[in-house]
């Protein structure tokens, strides 16, 4: 079989290593020390993969878009290895033939020598569900076989065919031989009624190309000999070769052939494996479009090997956890600073071609990128709305300056927003000539109505101030305005307890939660709540519950809940009630004497959050920066907390 050539020499080794992260890093913002890291990981194998007994993984792990498989095509691609890269999605791991073409060109190409396996969406190939072990398919063992001992067993393809079409044509190419079939460079030459008899065929004495082995059979004979990596005009080359006996024994080799495994050695094989573990930022939340991208980056600070091994083991049974090794680089959400980063140098090279396509000079203005920057980006989606809003944006705006009276007479074009509506300043010698434009079309997120928007900030900022308060705890994000139609705002808070640790925790937890519909009823009455705050009572009372009947936080040892089946204490709900009910009405004047007291702070934040719609990290840390107890954390888990 052809091997694929791989560097020998030690100094072109190092030569190709050679400024890499610089290289790397051209076009991949914000990830320099995850590139650094990645290399680390990479060189060894690069210099030393012929000395490996068994395979090296590296895992890069995090949100989607954050650009994990960008990197790695581009460290292929710098490096010369397209040809030594095997990419699989695990998406399809679940599939019967998910790793056949993979197999076959490790056995006919990379046996025994360097090369890379890139497995994207890696989380798909999950082996541990929500309620426990799930069953493997076949494909997915053989790929963790693989992974522990870089032994691959393979079995052709051709495999399932040896009971039909070759051995079908085999015996009766040899009973046409025997009948008087005579057989010359590939072709029959004589003896045609033993042929057309023998294979149903039709060949007439006229016919120029009377083949030995019918042209519909050549397909499945290609697929069982070579896996399909042998092409027509090859088949056709060979078979013109041979006469009825030199093709009766090569057929019979290619069955004695696949009727066997073969043990294919990808000891040297560098693993490197995509994964998007959403969970690490979001938790159990449905990820909000609304999300800032600052909320994701300062999440990203906590969470290291630690919280990847954690997020692995909810996926893949322990043993499999440990087979990935140690090498795990988590790659940060696409914050803020990379947001602007990313949008200047996709404008930069886009307008570059765009002038080489129209024949003159194209600007895009900073109030253009600006704008792009700030509307574009949905954190929970990495680089890619922002990409494509460049990509829709820009040629979209100059299109429409081109059909503009100056558009073909303009040597020179500017696009600038003045307001909020895109503008072309065309100009063609001394004179420039400013012509609107409009901005792409499509779903609009159109404005909430004001009494609506209030209502929303009055809740949200309720929560805000009794998170801060009583609970210690500091806000990431706080929102008045979302595109879901079941969610009218949200505030995030840094990382914390999900439930209290203490029974002294439990009241202001509470009262955090009902924070919103307790700030309701303060500006609006009793009678004006919303039932928006449907959920903060079911939370709230649930939890109130869950502290006594689960936990013990209400002075009884007594494991007890509604239904026994032989496992609570039916008789002891009352008592469970009772000290759920008591720390519910604690939690409802403290957080009602609590906004009161600062009823002033209170409203200068509604109308803040009015008049911006939402408050980001950096926003609320100006606002916070002298506020009591402010950035102050509780509790010992991670978890995400949207009110």
């Amino acid at each position: 079989m052809n091997k694929i050539a791989f560097p020998s020499d030690q100094n072109q080794r190092s030569l190709q290593l050679k400024d890499l992260h610089r290289r790397l890093g051209v076009h991949h913002f914000g990830i320099d020390a995850e590139i650094q890291r990645l290399l680390e990981a990479f060189a060894p194998w690069y210099r030393f993969a012929e000395t490996q007994t068994r395979p090296r993984t590296i895992g890069l792990w995090g949100m989607t878009g954050t650009g994990k498989t960008s990197l790695v095509r581009a460290l292929v691609e710098e490096m010369g290895l397209e040809k030594r890269t095997i990419w699989l999605d695990a998406g399809e791991s679940h599939g019967e033939a998910w790793l056949d073409r993979a197999f076959s060109r490790l056995e006919h190409h990379l046996d025994g020598s360097p090369f890379i396996l890139v497995v994207d969406e890696f989380q798909h190939a999950r082996t541990v569900a929500r309620s426990g072990p799930r069953t493997e398919p076949g494909m997915l063992r053989r790929f963790w076989e693989m992974l522990d001992s870089g032994r691959v067993v393979t079995w052709s393809s051709g495999r399932r065919l040896i009971n039909n079409s070759s051995i079908k044509v085999m015996h009766q190419l040899a009973k046409a031989v025997r009948a008087g079939a005579l057989i010359r460079q590939g072709h029959v030459v004589d003896g045609l009624d033993a042929y057309n008899l023998l294979f149903g065929t039709n060949y007439q004495p006229q016919d120029k190309l009377k083949w030995a082995i019918p042209l519909h059979l050549w397909g499945d004979i290609i697929e069982m000999n070579t896996d399909g990596m042998m092409t027509d005009e090859e088949f056709q080359t060979r078979l013109s070769r041979m006469d009825g006996q030199a093709i009766i024994q090569w057929l019979d080799e290619i069955i004695s052939n696949v009727s066997h495994n073969r043990i294919v050695d990808a000891s040297k094989m560098l693993v490197i494996l995509l994964g998007n573990l959403d969970e690490l930022y979001m938790g159990d939340k449905e990820p909000m479009a609304e999300l800032d991208p600052d909320v994701l980056l300062h999440r990203h600070r906590d969470i290291g090997t630690a919280g990847v091994h954690h997020a692995l083991l909810k996926l893949f049974r322990i043993e499999q956890v440990g087979r990935l090794g140690t090498s795990h680089i988590v790659f940060p959400p696409i914050g803020r600073a990379t947001v602007n980063v990313l949008v200047q140098d996709a404008v930069n090279e886009l307008t570059t071609d765009l002038s080489a396509a129209v024949g003159f000079e194209v600007q895009v203005d900073a109030s253009v990128v600006d704008h792009l920057a700030i509307s574009a980006p949905i954190a929970v989606l990495g680089a890619r709305p922002v990409v494509q809003a460049i990509q829709n944006t820009v040629p979209l705006l100059l299109s429409q300056a081109m059909d503009k009276p100056w558009g073909f007479k303009a040597t020179r074009m500017r696009l600038i927003v003045l307001g909020n509506t895109p503008c072309a300043l065309l100009s063609k010698g001394l004179r420039t000539q400013e012509m609107p434009l409009m901005w792409p079309t499509g779903p609009v997120k159109q404005p909430a109505h004001p009494d609506m928007l209030e209502r929303v900030a009055v809740h949200e900022t309720g929560h805000l101030l009794c998170g801060m308060l009583l609970a210690g705890r500091q806000p990431l994000q706080v929102c008045a305005e979302t595109r879901s139609p079941d969610t009218g705002g949200f505030v995030i808070w840094a990382n914390g307890p999900d439930m209290p640790f203490l029974r002294s925790d439990i009241v202001p937890k509470l009262a955090t939660l009902l924070g919103g519909w307790v700030a309701e009823r303060m500006v609006f009455g009793p009678d004006g709540l919303s039932a928006g705050c449907e959920s903060d009572l079911r939370r709230a009372t649930g939890l109130a519950l869950q502290m006594v009947r689960d936990h013990g936080m209400g002075g009884s040892p007594l494991y007890h809940g509604e239904a026994a089946a032989g496992r609570a204490f039916r008789q002891t709900q009352r008592h469970v009630e009772k000290q759920a009910k008591e720390w519910i009405e604690a939690a409802q004047d403290l957080a009602a004497n609590t906004l009161r007291d600062h009823r002033e702070l209170f409203d200068e934040w509604v109308v803040r959050l009015m008049n911006e719609g939402s408050l980001g990290p950096a926003r609320l840390e100006e606002l916070t920066a002298t506020f009591p107890d402010a950035g102050r954390e509780g509790g010992l888990a991670a978890g995400l907390l949207v009110a």
